[in-house]
């Protein structure tokens, strides 16, 4: 039982992974985004829009991140409780 403890704490902690590189990636897309602006005014609409659709697409990877480690969590608590249904 230790090892599926171990299991499921590493691939929960892999889940957490896109998590911290959103974040990384957010910044990195706003602070283009300014720079655009900064050299470019007269476009900073549609440089908006575009960036608002990368965040998006980050944001949609973190998210499935959550969705993959709350399946992960409640597979294991399924299969847990119908294994100690067996041994009783």
């Amino acid at each position: 039982m230790l090892l599926v403890l171990v299991a499921k704490t590493l691939v929960l902690g892999g889940c957490m992974l896109p998590i911290a590189l959103g974040a990384l990636g957010t910044g990195i897309l706003f602070a283009g985004y300014n720079l655009a602006v900064a050299r470019n005014p007269e476009e900073s609409e549609g440089i908006f829009n575009t960036t608002l659709m990368g965040y998006a697409l980050i944001e949609t990877f973190v998210f499935m991140s959550f969705i993959a480690a709350f399946v992960i969590y409640s597979i294991q608590l399924f299969f847990f409780y119908k294994i100690n249904e067996c041994l009783i």
